[in-house]
């Protein structure tokens, strides 16, 4: 999973309904604070759904569990990275202020 699809993911896997591809994109430009055109996420979201991270329901997107499962060692992954071993950084506060939490991708809102 690459960078971007991490964020594709997060995007799909935290919205409070099912979105559709521009949503995502207007979600995922304001992360990255640079434009990301439907057109851009379309290859790796299609490579997302090919590979059963995302599925499509009617024109929009939703989180799989193999999607969380793909994304959980990578969110756990930038957590430590932002710690970097050094302890300096109350990790729990930060990811807390970042709304980003370790266990978030460990169940399903709905159940999947």
């Amino acid at each position: 999973m690459t960078v971007l699809e991490l964020a594709l993911f997060m995007g799909v896997f935290r919205a409070r309904r099912a979105p559709e591809i521009a949503e995502l994109a207007r979600v995922v430009s304001g992360w990255f604070e640079q434009p990301i055109a439907p057109e851009t996420a379309a290859e790796p979201i299609a490579h997302m759904v090919a590979s059963r991270w995302l599925a499509v329901e009617g024109d929009r997107l939703v989180a799989t569990g193999e999607g969380r499962a793909a994304a959980r060692p990578l969110v756990a992954g930038i957590i430590r990275m932002i710690d970097h071993g050094t302890r300096l950084v109350d990790v729990a506060l930060m990811m807390t202020v970042l709304r980003l939490g370790q266990g978030e991708l460990d169940d399903a809102p709905d159940g999947q």
